[in-house]
């Protein structure tokens, strides 16, 4: 039988983790998997999940299913602080998911129940995983235009006229924060227009939110989606917690959706639920419910959103040093984008001899097109041999 198979390619970032690992030079860096780490190259567990699980290990009392839709606290309160306290509460449902791609994935298959013959249009660059996730689902996928790749900023005046040449065929997939893989980000004025050629065109808007907290703030890296909300009927949400509440492994995320009215919206959570059962059934219940834990008590609740605060510092303060750096060292303003970029990522287009030039001659370990993890650099002294191994690759 498994004859018949032809061998698939390697996930690219699942390759290079496995290059860097067999790597045997000490000085080498790795930029390239999507990550938060500290100032001593660790993920570390965060204080507020540390007590959660230890409230959680005392109370629990059964291993039982928790449901199709999962934990309906966790529910609550990611509904809460995606879409905030003064959404319409009415028309918006939660389901539980295996992880942000769960999310993502259960939200595509619900859409092509109904909406086979519309079109998944994704930004230029987008996540990598985003094109196989929608293409599973059925889509055909294409891309609209995001990244000036000359000034590392987002090209809003074509992606405005892109977003007005579309309508009701079409669902368009927007980072609500932090943009992977770029880091370029939109602005709250960029959001307002947005939304209101959406609406006015009848586009599908989806949105996947993946590092809430990692840009701004929670409540400003959430303006997208709250902006758009009060301008459509009907939208959807990714939510992932593996990056705010660095729960990666414990696969936390949260299927959302915007309804015309309470009926429609119970209708699609109901299509959500179906394809749950069918695909993994019962999420998982460890992450949720810690994340329910931290979010409904007011201690934990404030040390989650001061750690996470400590985590945005460094990396805008990782920010800040490498444009310093690289302007100081290279005598140019080539690299000052950096600093204006938000989030784990910034895009800076590279072409393939240069990253491997990077990987080979100085074992800093990137993305392809140079995508690089703020947050992988350790301190002062990796981020100058860094600086040093991008300046001479680059001349």
């Amino acid at each position: 039988m498994f004859e018949k198979f032809e061998p698939t390619p390697q996930d690219p970032i699942i390759k290079l983790m496995g290059m860097f690992r067999e790597d045997p030079r000490d000085d080498k860096i790795d930029v390239g998997v999507g990550v938060f780490r500290d100032n001593n190259g660790q993920t570390p567990i965060m204080q507020a999940v540390r007590m959660a699980e230890d409230r959680l290990h005392d109370q629990q009392t059964t291993k039982a299913y928790v449901g199709l839709a999962g934990d309906e606290v966790f529910n609550t309160e990611i509904t809460k602080l995606v879409f905030g306290h003064d959404a319409d509460m009415d028309r918006i449902r939660a389901v539980q998911t295996p992880g942000g791609c769960g999310a993502l994935r259960m939200l595509s298959d619900m859409l092509y129940r109904i909406a086979s013959d519309r079109k998944f249009w994704v930004s230029d660059p987008t996540w990598g995983n985003h094109y196989p996730i929608f293409r599973q689902s059925g889509f055909e996928v294409d891309a609209y235009p995001y990244l000036n790749r000359e000034s590392k900023t987002v090209n809003v005046d074509a992606l405005m006229e892109k977003l007005s040449t579309l309508g009701k065929q079409d669902i368009v997939v927007f980072h609500a924060c932090c943009h992977n893989p770029s880091g370029a980000e939109l602005q709250p004025g960029d959001w307002d227009d947005i939304a209101k050629v959406v609406a006015k065109n009848g586009i599908f808007p989806y949105f996947d939110m993946a590092y809430q907290g990692f840009g701004n703030s929670l409540e400003d890296d959430a303006y997208s989606i709250r902006t758009m909300a009060k301008e459509v009927e009907s939208m959807v949400v990714a939510s992932s917690c593996s990056k705010n509440f660095g729960l990666y492994r414990d696969r936390v995320g949260c299927s959302l959706l915007l309804g015309e009215s309470k009926e429609t919206a119970d209708i699609a959570r109901a299509h959500i639920l179906s394809n749950a059962r069918s695909s993994y059934s019962m999420p998982p219940d460890h992450g949720a419910a810690l994340v329910g834990l931290i979010m409904t008590d007011p201690e934990l609740k404030m040390n989650w959103e001061n750690e996470l605060g400590e985590m945005r510092a460094r990396m805008l303060s990782l920010r800040n040093k490498m444009s310093i750096v690289l302007k100081e060292k290279s005598n140019s303003d080539r690299w000052d984008f950096i600093a204006d970029h938000r989030g784990m990522f910034s895009l800076l287009v590279l072409t393939d001899e240069e990253v491997e030039s990077l990987r080979n001659d100085h074992g800093v370990y990137a993305v392809a097109g140079g995508r690089i993890n703020i947050a992988g650099l350790k301190d002062d002294d990796q981020l100058n041999r860094f600086a040093d191994a991008l300046i001479s690759v680059t001349r």
